[in-house]
């Protein structure tokens, strides 16, 4: 958990308050469009190729799968989905305080 404690110069710690709180939404509303646009590009990749991406990670990895522009799109959306999971997380866990 993060807390984020308000203060205001002018003493409208509420307005602040509100600001970060609707700037914090915002940013995951746009987070989780993102997220929904590489989750739906990997399972394209999941039923091109008939496998899941964590069996794809594992084989790709071992270099049994070969590297292309194609297999190295979808291993590079798997790593963006987890930092953009990641992003989420922190967002929910932080709170605000006045």
């Amino acid at each position: 958990m993060v807390t984020v404690n308000v203060k205001s110069a002018t003493g409208d710690v509420a307005t602040v308050k509100e600001l970060l709180i609707e700037g914090l939404k915002e940013e995951r509303k746009r987070i989780e469009f993102a997220l929904e646009r590489t989750n739906s590009l990997i399972k394209t990749y999941e039923e091109k190729y008939g496998i899941s991406t964590t069996a794809f990670i594992e084989k790709f990895r071992k270099g049994e799968i070969e590297e292309n522009d194609e297999t190295f799109d979808w291993w590079a959306e798997t790593k963006l989905a987890n930092v953009l999971q990641e992003k989420i997380n922190t967002i929910e866990d932080i709170e605000i305080c006045q």
